[in-house]
C-alpha cells in the first residue's frame, strides 16, 4: 500500500469496523427499550401539498425505505408508516412542512430530548411532478426514485440507492450502500456525480449515452460495455470519454467499490 494511503486507510478502517457494530448496537437498544416500555405500533399518516414544477421536495430519514415515483400535475402526495413504541411515536413526529415551492420532510422530528431512543422506523411512498429538484438524505433506508427530471442529490450511509428513468444532474454519495442509475433516454447536460466508499456502482445506459468520464479509485475497478477512449490514466485512475465525449460529465469515485456501465 502506498505510504500516502497508509493513514486514510488506517482511519477509514476503523470507521467501517465501528459504524456497523454501533449501529446494530443501537438496534438492540431499541429493541430491549421496545420490549421494557411495550408493543411497537403503526402509525399511518397521508398528506398532499400543492407544488409547481420546478420545486424542491427535501427529506431527511433514518431507517425504512423511500420510494419517490414522478407523475403529471401539481401535487405531492406523501403516505408514510411509522413503527415504534407509543412513547416514541409522541415524542419523535413526522413533521412536513412547505415554504414557498419548498416541501421539507422530517421523519424525525423530536418534540422532546431523549438520550438514547430517538429514531422512528418509517417507510415513505412519495409522488411527486415530474419536474422536480430532490433533497433526500438518509442513514440505512434503502431509496428508490423513479421517473423524475431535475436536480437530484441524494446522501447515504448503508443505503441501497436506486435511480430508474431519472434525467437531469445526479449527485449520489453513500459510503456503503450499493447505487444502481438506469436510463433508458439519456440527455446531453445530465450530469452524474457518484461517491461511494465500498459500495458498487451499476450504470445502465442507453447506445446513446456520452460524456466526459474521470474515475478515481483505490482498488475498486471499471469495466463498461459502451467505448470509452481514454485521455490520461494510471493503474486505478483516468480521464476519458464515453461514447466520443460530450457535454455530460460522469465523475465516479470509490475506494474500493467497483464501477461497472451497462448496455
Amino acid at each position: 500500500m502506498p505510504r500516502r494511503f497508509a493513514p486514510v486507510f488506517a482511519f477509514v478502517f476503523a470507521l467501517v469496523l465501528a459504524a456497523p457494530a454501533a449501529a446494530q448496537r443501537g438496534r438492540d437498544r431499541d429493541r430491549d427499550q421496545d420490549r421494557s416500555r411495550g408493543p411497537r405500533e403503526t402509525e399511518t399518516i397521508d398528506r398532499t401539498l400543492s407544488l409547481a414544477p420546478g420545486g424542491t421536495v427535501q427529506l431527511k430519514t433514518f431507517s425504512g425505505r423511500v420510494n419517490i415515483t414522478g407523475a403529471g400535475g401539481d401535487q405531492v402526495v406523501i403516505k408514510a408508516v411509522r413503527r415504534a413504541t407509543r412513547d416514541r411515536l409522541d415524542d419523535i413526529k413526522l413533521e412536513i412542512t412547505q415554504s414557498g415551492n419548498v416541501v421539507d420532510i422530517d421523519a424525525n422530528h423530536r418534540l422532546r430530548e431523549r438520550r438514547n431512543d430517538n429514531v422512528v422506523e418509517t417507510d415513505f411512498d412519495i409522488q411527486v411532478p415530474n419536474q422536480v429538484r430532490l433533497d433526500l438524505r438518509t442513514f440505512s433506508a434503502p431509496i428508490t426514485v423513479s421517473n423524475v427530471g431535475g436536480d437530484l442529490v441524494v446522501e447515504g450511509f448503508s443505503s441501497e440507492i436506486r435511480l430508474t428513468d431519472v434525467t437531469g444532474p445526479k449527485r449520489v454519495k453513500t459510503f456503503s450502500g450499493r447505487v444502481t442509475v438506469e436510463a433508458r433516454n439519456w440527455s446531453d447536460g445530465d450530469d452524474m456525480n457518484v461517491n461511494t466508499f465500498s459500495g458498487d456502482v451499476t450504470l445502465r445506459l442507453p447506445d446513446s449515452a456520452r460524456g466526459d468520464i474521470t474515475f478515481d479509485s483505490f482498488s475498486g475497478t471499471f469495466n463498461s460495455d459502451l467505448p470509452v477512449t481514454l485521455s490520461s490514466s494510471s493503474r486505478r485512475n483516468f480521464r476519458g470519454a464515453l461514447n466520443g465525449g460530450g457535454s455530460s460529465n460522469f465523475r465516479l469515485n470509490t475506494f474500493s467499490g467497483s464501477v461497472r456501465i451497462q448496455r
